[in-house]
Parts: C-alpha cells; sequence; structure tokens
C-alpha cells in the first residue's frame, strides 16, 4: 500500500507541476457543459431547425461538415507544437536543428504531412458519408479549396506561435486551450451561433474559425460562389496575413529563450 501511496504522490506532483495544463483541463470540463447546454436548446427546436435554413436545413449535413472542420482546426493548431514535443521525448530536437535546417523549416515540413494526411481522411469521410446517408451537398469546389486553405494558413499562424510557447513550457499551452475550446464552444460546430447569448455572440464573430465554417458550409452545402463568401475570405486572407509572420516570430523567441536557459530538449 505504501507504493500506491508513492505513486498516487507522484502523480499528484506531476500534475500540480504543470499548472497551466490543470488549470486549463477543468476549465475545459465547463466548457463542455456548456456547449451541450446550447446544443440543447438548438435540438429543442423540433424537426425544423429554421436556424439552418441558410446552410440547406438538412442537420446531418450541418453536422458532419462541422465535424470535419474540426479536423483541420486541431491539425493547424496543434501539428507544429505536437512536433517540437514529439521531438523533444525522442531526445532528437538538437540533433535536427544541427543538421543545418531551421527550425521554422523542421516545422513547415512536419506541419505539410500532418495537413495532406488530414485532408485525405477528410475526404475519404465526406465521400463515404454522402453515399451512405444520401445527404444532399451542392459542392463548389474552388470556393471550398479557397476556403479550407485560408483557414488552414491562418490558424497555422496561431499554431506557431503555440509551438513558441511549448518550447517554454513543455507542457499546457494557453492558445491552443483557447481556440480549440472557443472553436467548439462559439463557432457553430455543433449548433448555429443565433443559440448563444448575445455578448457570446459578439466574441464569436471575432473568432476567425466561425467564419471559416460558414464559408465552408455555404461552398460545400450551397454551392455559393466567391461573391457569397468573400466577406470571409478577405477576413481570412487578413487574418493568415498577421497571424503567420507573428507565429514565426514566437518560435524564434522561444526557441532563443529554451535555448538560452539550456532546455530546449527537455520534455
Amino acid at each position: 500500500m505504501y507504493k500506491v501511496y508513492l505513486f498516487f504522490k507522484r502523480f499528484f506532483i506531476t500534475m500540480i507541476s504543470y499548472k497551466t495544463a490543470l488549470i486549463l483541463g477543468i476549465i475545459s470540463g465547463f466548457a463542455g457543459l456548456l456547449q451541450f447546454t446550447f446544443m440543447g436548446d438548438f435540438l429543442s427546436d423540433g424537426n425544423s431547425f429554421p436556424a439552418l435554413q441558410k446552410y440547406g436545413g438538412n442537420l446531418l449535413s450541418y453536422l458532419i461538415i462541422g465535424t470535419a472542420f474540426t479536423s483541420f482546426v486541431g491539425v493547424s493548431l496543434s501539428s507544429f507544437q505536437g512536433t517540437i514535443r514529439s521531438e523533444q521525448q525522442m531526445g532528437t530536437l538538437e540533433y535536427l536543428l544541427i543538421s543545418n535546417t531551421r527550425l521554422e523549416l523542421i516545422l513547415l515540413y512536419s506541419g505539410v504531412m500532418n495537413f495532406v494526411q488530414a485532408f485525405l481522411n477528410v475526404a475519404i469521410l465526406l465521400t463515404v458519408v454522402v453515399f451512405i446517408f444520401d445527404i444532399p451537398l451542392g459542392i463548389n469546389l474552388p470556393g471550398a479549396l479557397i476556403a479550407m486553405f485560408l483557414t488552414i494558413t491562418s490558424l497555422s499562424g496561431i499554431g506557431l506561435m503555440s509551438a513558441g510557447i511549448i518550447i517554454i513550457t513543455k507542457i499546457g499551452d494557453p492558445i491552443t486551450w483557447v481556440f480549440t475550446t472557443l472553436t467548439g464552444l462559439l463557432s457553430g460546430v455543433l449548433f448555429p451561433v443565433e443559440y448563444l447569448p448575445p455578448w457570446l455572440q459578439t466574441v464569436s464573430a471575432i473568432l476567425p474559425t466561425t467564419h471559416a465554417l460558414h464559408a465552408l458550409r455555404l461552398t460545400l452545402i450551397q454551392n455559393a460562389g466567391m461573391a457569397e463568401i468573400m466577406p470571409q475570405i478577405t477576413l481570412l486572407a487578413v487574418m493568415t496575413l498577421i497571424t503567420v509572420p507573428l507565429g514565426f516570430i514566437i518560435v524564434r523567441i522561444g526557441f532563443n529563450q529554451a535555448r538560452k536557459v539550456g532546455s530546449l530538449a527537455q520534455y
């Protein structure tokens, strides 16, 4: 029993050692409860779902596009920091860096592979689900690809910021947590944003994921043209121009700080 106590003690000490991760985990639980509360209000509307009429009124297509979208959000936000953490765990980060390959290029090359994998997974998922459940889709493929590309690039900048932070904190990245939590709760993934309280609708309008998901649903379900999604495309392009350079700057700052204190390869 004493050994059991020691294992519990080790677990507790490890848990409180990463205070950021601990706090974010607790808050995530409350955010999940809120998400299901809003979804319950949405489903209580019955079979008509008036808030879905702008997307064709089909609940299944609405939810499938939202679910597929979250996979791109997850890859965009976590791919770069996942690369850092993986190399730190294996103890190979320093070896990569002395191979005359810049850290920024290591992140980009690893990220491209993750994006390709996510794209293939989503494409297969949508194809299978559409044929099995006979979901009506009206696809504007060029518009959807442009919206998807700008979604990935704008969120990748935020993912780079996360990588810069994780180099220092090792565990517990507030940037990824904030955007992942807010996307699931406020961006209309599982229920329309109209079911949010007015003040949360204001927060939702600020998130790039809200506009990206709206553009993707219009182009994949309603065959919307470029003119209809131009406001969302413009916003995502501006976000890309801001977040990507800022992300590389934060990666470099985190890298230099970790190298300065000698914790670059630690996990």
